[in-house]
């Protein structure tokens, strides 16, 4: 066997002589088959060496595309993380601006309520404890954590529960507002509709105010933020203070402090000559020189003798309302003066057709004659 080797190793790497011409000279040298063996040796050597390093370089080259594809996924997936919590944030940026604006519209119909209507809600009290530019302070712009990337978005879900509280909260409080405004706006109407006054009062009723005095530094509520619904319910509550006001400018109470009704409005027997007469006013009889005092604001359209009136003044009011006084003891007050409610206007007596000492009280509507004492009872209802 190791001579077969041993054949077979020299049949492969025979001895070769190599020639090698240098200078001139020629060298002679001669490969023994251990020096071939060698040779190919390293050679397989080193081929083996570059066959492992290529695959290395190729398995470490793959490793590291591998980490670079896996950290730009998760540079992918954190900048579309941002990005949606971005959107969330500037949606919720909008929603609190909406927020601010409910909350100054519901400020302000609060602090625009009759005084019929002070607490129209049992949250009012409570408006200025959850003002939505309170939240601001928790309310920063949102910055992913590449650690922990849910806490950004459970921020913004615990803020988002807080405003769609507050949203509730000022739903509840407008639907109130209106429930109540609607109650009152109802009982006003059916009021006047028993005194007789809703037909010749709704050209007040539905008349703008551009005639007016008003005025004031511009401060406007951005109506693009507030629902219509909400819009709709301020201007039902401007629609009732417009009434409120004109309630507050009708002659709503019997112009003496001290008397007793003698004789009543409409058909009557005449105290003098005792027929049948239509009375056109009330009579209030009291002591003589009984105070008399304006019953609403007004000016003076006349004040002196009339007639049957005796001493008399006569009131021009807002709203188309006149009244008239007759019968004076004294009259105080003179022609185009300015009147204010309570102001004594004269002094109850018993001058031109008169029986005794009473003021004869009259009330025009636009020019109608109206029972005095039935506006009176009316407007007591609804105060």
């Amino acid at each position: 066997m190791s001579a077969f080797i041993k054949s077979f190793y020299h049949k492969l790497f025979p001895a070769r002589q190599l020639l090698i011409r240098q200078n001139g000279e020629v060298k002679h040298v001669i490969l023994a088959p251990w020096l071939q063996v060698s040779a190919v040796v390293v050679v397989l050597i080193a081929l083996a060496w570059l066959a492992v390093s290529t695959l290395q370089i190729y398995s470490q080259t793959n490793k590291i595309s591998d980490i670079e594809q896996n950290q730009l996924s998760k540079q992918q997936q954190w900048q579309l993380q941002k990005q949606q919590q971005q959107q969330q944030y500037e949606k919720q940026l909008a929603q609190l601006a909406e927020l601010e604006q409910k909350h100054a519209l519901l400020q302000s119909m609060i602090d625009s309520l009759p005084e019929s209507m002070s607490n129209p809600t049992e949250d009012a009290a409570t408006i200025e404890n959850v003002a939505p530019n309170e939240q601001q302070d928790d309310f920063h712009e949102p910055l992913v954590d590449e650690k922990n990337p849910q806490n950004a978005q459970a921020n913004l879900l615990s803020v988002e529960q807080r405003f769609a509280q507050l949203d509730a909260h000022y739903l509840k409080s407008f639907l109130q507002i209106e429930q109540q405004v609607e109650l009152r706006h109802q009982d006003i109407l059916t009021m006047l509709k028993g005194a007789g006054l809703d037909s010749a009062l709704a050209r007040n009723l539905d008349g703008d105010m551009t005639e007016t005095a008003q005025g004031g530094p511009l401060d406007l509520f951005d109506e693009s933020k507030i629902p219509a619904e909400f819009l709709v319910i301020a201007d039902k509550l401007l629609a009732l203070n417009k009434l409120e006001n004109l309630l507050s400018e009708l002659p709503q109470t019997l112009p003496a402090a001290n008397y007793y009704i003698s004789s009543s409005f409409g058909l009557r027997k005449d105290p003098v000559n005792n027929r049948h007469a239509y009375h056109k006013g009330v009579d209030l009889a009291g002591w003589h020189k009984t105070e008399i005092f304006a019953p609403a604001d007004g000016t003076v359209l006349r004040a002196g003798r009339n007639g049957g009136y005796g001493n008399f003044i006569e009131l021009q009011h807002k709203n188309g309302f006149v009244t008239r006084f007759g019968h004076l003891n004294k009259i105080n007050v003179k022609k185009g003066q300015t009147v204010s409610k309570n102001d004594v206007i004269g002094l109850m007596g018993s001058t031109g057709r008169s029986t005794g000492t009473h003021l004869h009280y009259e009330v025009l509507l636009n020019d109608k004659h109206v029972n005095p004492v039935k506006i009176t009872k009316a407007l007591s209802r609804v105060r």
